[in-house]
C-alpha cells in the first residue's frame, strides 16, 4: 500500500511536523514499510494542477491533505483533479481547517471519503489498518466518513492522554531536513480558552506535555545537524515556568553551535532567571500575544491580560536583550478602531524589537465562531475568514483597518519612523493610518512593501504636518533587520 502525505506550506523553510507525525505513526503502528509513505511538501506559489500532478505521480492508494486556512481550497482542488484520473484512491483530510466541519466538507467535496475531527495519528492508523487488511476492520473513531453516499460521524476518538505513546517524528534516518527551520513540540493543547484560537481544540485535557527525557532527546538530536532554526511550536511555551527553565539549560548547554530558537510565550510569566536562560539557550524571536488593551473586549473574547506582570516580563526580555514580536489583532469584538489605535499605541511604548498586526480571522472550531451570530460578526464564508464589521467597527473602517494592520510590522521595523513618532503631537498609530490613507490616495495595493515607498511617503508626511524633512530624508534608508 502507496501512502503520500501532501500538505502546502504558508512558508516553505518549515518543517511539516503534523506529516512528520503520521508517517512515524503509520511505520510503528501500522507496520507500514517507510518506503511507502512519501512526505510531499508544495511551496506557497504551487497550484492546484502542479500539487495535482506531483500527487498523481507517487501513485498513492491513500492521499492523506494536512489542511490550513492558508492552504485547504487549493488542496481540495488538487484532490479533486487526482481523483478524477485515480478513483480507486482514498483521500483523508484532516487538520484545524476541516477537523472542526467535518459534514459540511465532505458536503462540498464529494471525492472525500472521510474528514479526521482531531488529532490524526491513531484515527489514520486505524483508516489505513482497515483499508491494508479489510479483514481486520478496526472501528474507526474520530472522523466523519462517507458510507455508500451517506455522511456519518463516528464517535470522538480517545484522547491520547499519554503523549510518550505517540511516536517521535524526529528522530529518524529518513529524515532529512539540513537548512530548514525545524518544528518541534514539547507540549500538546492550551489551558486558555482565548474565543477566537482554536489552541485548546475542545479536548477535555487542555494540555499534554511530553516527558522531558523525550523532549531532550529530539532536542538534541536536531541541534547537531545543520539547520537554520528550532521553532518549539506550543502554544505558550512557558506556560509551566519550571518545565520551560529545564529546557531553557538543556538547550544552554547543548546548543554549541548557537542555532536561533523561536517560541510563542505569555509575558507575563517571564521573570528575570527564565529571561536569562532564553538569552544563554540562543532563543533569538519570541512571539507575545497582547492582542488588544481595551478591558471590554479582553472580557469579551474570554482573554486574560495581568497588566503589571505583562510590563515586568517585557522588561525582563529587554534587560537580557532578547527580541520579541508584541502582536495586536484588528476587528476582534468590541475593538473599535480608536481603541485598536490606542492598543498598537500601547504596544509601540513598549519599544519591542518587532511589533505586528494581524485582522480577526472567525476560524471554524472556535468559540467566536459559535457565537458569531449573537455577537451579530459578519465575516467571509470561505478562508481566510477576515471579519467584515462588527458592532464596533464598521465595514469601511475594517477596509481602513486591515491596511494599517498590513503595514504594521514593516513600519515598525523603520529607525525612521520610529524616530518621527518622537516628533510632538505624533503617535506610532497617527503615522501607521497615515500611511493606510496614503497608499489608498495612490491607489496602491493594500499590503504594498513599506521599504519600496518609504521614502516618498516620509516625505508626504513631513509635508502634511509640517515636520522638516531634512533629517528624515538622511535617515529614512536605515532599517532594521
Amino acid at each position: 500500500m502507496r501512502i503520500s502525505l501532501a500538505t502546502r506550506h504558508a512558508d516553505e523553510r518549515f518543517t511539516p511536523l503534523a506529516l512528520l507525525y503520521l508517517k512515524a505513526a503509520l511505520v510503528e503502528h501500522a507496520g507500514i514499510p517507510a518506503n511507502d509513505i512519501i512526505i510531499l511538501e508544495f511551496p506557497p506559489e504551487s497550484s492546484a494542477a502542479e500539487m495535482a500532478a506531483a500527487i498523481a505521480r507517487s501513485a498513492p492508494d491513500v492521499l492523506a491533505l494536512s489542511c490550513y486556512v492558508w492552504n485547504v481550497i487549493d488542496l481540495m482542488d488538487a484532490a479533486r483533479l487526482v481523483v478524477a484520473h485515480h478513483p480507486a484512491a482514498h483521500v483523508v483530510a484532516g487538520g484545524p481547517e476541516v477537523g472542526p466541519i467535518g459534514r459540511q466538507v465532505l458536503e462540498r467535496y464529494p471525492f472525500l471519503e472521510v474528514v479526521v475531527k482531531s488529532e490524526g495519528e491513531r484515527p489514520l492508523v486505524d483508516l489505513v489498518l482497515g483499508w491494508h487488511s479489510p479483514g481486520a476492520r478496526p472501528v474507526v473513531t474520530g472522523i466523519w466518513t462517507r458510507v455508500d453516499g451517506e455522511i456519518r460521524e463516528r464517535p470522538d476518538a480517545e484522547i491520547v492522554a499519554d503523549l510518550g505513546e505517540l511516536a517521535s517524528p524526529q528522530m529518524r534516518d529518513d529524515v532529512d531536513y539540513d537548512g530548514r527551520i525545524v518544528c518541534v513540540e514539547t507540549q500538546r493543547g492550551c489551558v486558555f480558552r482565548c474565543s477566537f484560537c482554536f489552541y485548546n481544540k475542545d479536548l477535555s485535557i487542555r494540555n499534554r506535555r511530553f516527558d522531558l527525557d523525550r523532549v531532550k532527546a529530539e532536542l538534541a538530536f536536531w541541534l547537531d545537524r545543520d539547520i537554520t532554526q528550532l521553532y518549539l511550536m506550543d502554544p505558550v511555551f512557558n506556560l509551566n515556568a519550571a518545565r520551560a527553565k529545564e529546557i531553557c539549560r538543556f538547550l544552554a548547554e547543548h546548543n554549541h553551535r548557537r542555532i536561533p530558537i523561536h517560541a510563542e510565550i505569555w509575558a507575563e510569566f517571564v521573570d528575570d532567571e527564565l529571561a536569562a536562560l532564553m538569552k544563554a539557550a540562543h532563543f533569538d524571536f519570541l512571539e507575545v500575544g497582547l492582542q488588544t488593551t481595551d478591558v471590554a473586549t479582553l472580557a469579551t473574547v474570554d482573554r486574560r491580560l495581568k497588566l503589571q506582570p505583562f510590563l515586568d516580563g517585557i522588561a525582563h526580555l529587554r534587560a537580557h536583550d532578547l527580541a520579541c514580536e508584541v502582536q495586536l489583532i484588528l476587528g476582534l469584538p468590541g475593538d473599535s478602531l480608536a481603541s485598536f489605535k490606542d492598543s498598537l499605541n500601547f504596544a509601540a511604548a513598549l519599544a519591542p524589537s518587532y511589533l505586528a498586526a494581524f485582522t480577526l480571522m472567525v476560524l471554524p472550531g472556535t468559540e467566536l465562531w459559535r457565537q458569531a451570530v449573537s455577537l451579530r460578526l459578519e465575516y467571509q464564508p470561505q478562508p481566510p475568514y477576515f471579519i467584515k464589521s462588527t458592532p464596533h467597527i464598521s465595514a469601511d473602517q475594517l477596509v481602513h483597518g486591515r491596511r494599517m494592520a498590513l503595514a504594521v510590522r514593516g513600519l515598525w521595523n523603520s529607525r525612521t519612523v520610529r524616530l518621527l513618532c518622537r516628533e510632538p503631537g505624533t503617535t506610532f498609530a497617527d503615522l501607521v493610518e497615515d500611511w493606510a490613507v496614503w497608499i489608498d490616495d495612490r491607489g496602491l495595493v493594500d499590503d504594498a512593501p513599506v521599504a519600496e515607498h518609504l521614502a516618498a511617503f516620509i516625505d508626504s508626511f513631513c509635508a502634511r504636518h509640517g515636520i522638516a524633512p531634512q533629517f528624515y530624508r538622511g535617515a529614512v534608508t536605515i532599517e532594521l533587520s
